[in-house]
């Protein structure tokens, strides 16, 4: 695998994350690891590689705060969404739910 190429195949990334073809072509599919399609074939960025990577280690290192409800949680894996302004932590269930979008301080300097 050559170090400068942008792009890499599913089988690629597979092998730098000493994983399975499949398990990234699940990940892919789910969306968890943003991809491109050409044709057939998958192609995923170095880039994207390296933000799901820091995405995963930021979830297994522990839990936060929302920034929208203030709720605590044990898992990072709850707190996977950012405020649009300023990229703080929002729960799934506020982003889901009730749709919210941006943290405490910015959503009260909008409504000034």
């Amino acid at each position: 695998m050559a170090p400068d190429k942008e792009y890499l195949s599913v089988e690629e990334v597979a092998e730098v994350m000493g994983v399975t073809y499949q398990l990234i072509y699940r990940l892919v599919r789910s969306g968890e690891m943003p991809a491109v399609r050409l044709g057939k074939l998958y192609r995923i960025s170095r880039t994207e590689l390296n933000h799901y990577l820091e995405r995963s280690r930021q979830a297994v290192t522990g839990g936060g705060t929302c920034a929208a409800c203030g709720q605590t949680y044990q898992s990072r894996e709850s707190l996977t969404q950012s405020c649009t302004q300023c990229e703080a932590s929002i729960c799934q269930d506020c982003w889901t739910r009730r749709r919210v979008r941006t943290c405490r301080e910015h959503a009260q300097g909008s409504k000034k």
